[in-house]
């Protein structure tokens, strides 16, 4: 029997409710914007990179400093400039806010932080007069602070109609693969609202997470239900902006990453699943949870996707997202060198693992 089976027994299965649209108050809508505001306003603030003091920031997890006693700094976070991807760049947490030197001397560029996150796009810290990136529809939607704000208020509750079991399950499903990497820093990446950011935290089976994704509303809003949960140590814990189509770690050098309901709105998987092979140390794991076409729960009926592979072309591709088949998510990461496929399904809704071969 499946894995997901042995999981949901454990506890209440939530309800099939689909959540088709949301009615905001004009209040929180205007809260959401002042907070996307206050983002932007800190990133204008600090587009030369971290604070000049930075260099100076401690270089251990319990180092302290200054006359009042204040500063809390957690593990090193090891980053690499995302343009060369060889330059090594380290960041702390202190006091709640990314500190470090984000300077890159072979690409002559300085990356941005502010109080909430440091930035590793390929944009940051310089002003494009002219060109701008068109952005997939996908990346658009959770670029939008209304929703970042209904994210964990009722949009990914929504997901029970395709048989997302919820999210204490899907984290202890998770955790379950993430084994490998327990004492280990892990990479949320495309963490939206911190949903299992701060799950992963609150668990203590990591040294530290990078929560990382490209919306920087989504940063704000994961910053904000970090700082209201007085039980995490926000020491232990980096917000990064990050393209995952351009991943700023070393090659080789992260134990884990996971993606929980995100690839379909990759705008290019392939190039995403090859830069997460290639940032994986040997032994390394990724954990990605997605929706599956209409088909999938015929194909998972009969015992066979392939035979009911052809009835998919009778469902409409979506516009902004992919709906996947299982041997598609196969063939994906068997093309960028992933390997030991293992995966629970139910409905609509599959988690998958896959590692890195060990070396020879």
């Amino acid at each position: 029997m499946e894995r997901l089976g042995r999981v949901a027994r454990s506890k209440a299965s939530l309800p099939a409710v689909r959540v088709v649209g949301f009615t905001v108050p004009r209040q929180q809508q205007s809260t959401s914007a002042q907070q996307h505001a206050r983002v932007q306003q800190a990133i204008a603030r600090n587009g030369r990179g971290v604070a000049a003091g930075a260099a100076a920031a401690p270089s251990g997890p319990a180092a302290a400093t200054a006359a009042d006693g204040s500063i809390e700094a957690g593990p090193t976070f090891d980053l690499a400039c995302p343009i060369c991807q060889t330059t090594h760049l380290k960041l702390q947490q202190v006091n709640g806010s990314p500190s470090g030197d984000l300077r890159c001397p072979r690409c002559a560029r300085r990356f941005a932080a502010n109080p909430t996150f440091a930035d590793l796009t390929l944009t940051s810290g310089v002003e494009a007069s002219a060109y701008k990136q068109r952005l997939w529809g996908g990346t658009t939607t959770f670029q939008s602070p209304l929703v970042s704000f209904v994210y964990e208020r009722g949009w990914r509750q929504g997901f029970a109609w395709a048989g997302f079991p919820g999210a204490d399950k899907e984290f202890d499903l998770a955790m379950d693969y993430l084994q490998p990497a327990y004492g280990e820093v892990l990479v949320d990446m495309s963490c939206g609202s911190g949903l299992f950011t701060r799950r992963f935290l609150k668990s203590n089976r990591f040294q530290g997470v990078i929560a990382a994704d490209f919306s920087e509303s989504m940063l704000g809003q994961a910053r904000q239900f970090i700082d209201e949960d007085r039980s995490i140590d926000q020491s232990r814990c980096l917000l990064l902006r990050a393209d995952v189509g351009r991943l700023p770690f070393a090659t080789g050098s992260v134990a884990a990453i996971h993606a929980g309901a995100a690839i379909h709105c990759w705008p290019n998987p392939q190039a995403a699943l090859a830069e997460i092979s290639r940032v994986l140390r040997p032994g390394g794991v990724f954990v990605a949870s997605t929706f599956m076409n209409f088909t999938a729960p015929l194909g998972q009926l009969v015992g066979n996707d392939d035979l009911v592979a052809p009835l998919s072309q009778l469902e409409p591709s979506p516009r902004m997202y992919k709906w996947w088949s299982e041997p598609e998510l196969r063939d994906l990461c068997a093309q960028v060198g992933l390997v030991d496929w293992r995966r629970s399904r139910s409905n609509r809704f599959i988690m998958f693992a896959v590692s890195k071969p060990g070396e020879e």
